[in-house]
């Protein structure tokens, strides 16, 4: 398993009138907390990946919110990986506020595509050499 910890700091565009979060938000800070995920955990950029020829479109996102969160508030998502990714990569958030509360639980599943022929593929062999380690 591997967890890694992003913050985000809530600007006042992504808030509606009443000062909360706007849901449409929660999309882009997965994405945030997913891609810093994804280079730590492998060393491996997006943009790497897909200069390779593969790339990582979304399958499926859920998102249940708790509580909401406020403009100004500093945000910390846990990207939590539980499983070795093969074709699929499935990645599980979850967010605080600043008071240490659950806001927010969410879950994306993404697939492993080959650019040019646009079919599932296996992931590239240097990115799971990398991520290999956190699954013994």
């Amino acid at each position: 398993m591997f967890v890694y910890e992003s913050k985000v700091k809530v600007r006042y565009v992504e808030t509606d009138q009443m000062g909360v979060v706007h849901h449409s938000n929660y999309a882009q800070y997965y994405e945030l907390a997913r891609t810093e995920c994804f280079e730590a955990c492998s060393g491996m950029s997006y943009q790497t990946m897909e200069d390779e020829g593969v790339m990582l479109p979304i399958l499926e996102m859920q998102s249940k919110f708790l509580k909401p969160a406020h403009y100004n508030q500093t945000l910390t998502i846990k990207s939590i990986v539980k499983e070795l990714p093969a074709v699929r990569l499935t990645v599980d958030y979850e967010i605080y506020n600043e008071a240490e509360q659950l806001i927010n639980i969410g879950k994306t599943v993404l697939v492993f595509v080959n650019r040019q022929t646009r079919r599932p593929c296996q992931p590239p062999e240097n990115f799971m050499k990398q991520v290999r380690q956190y699954f013994k």
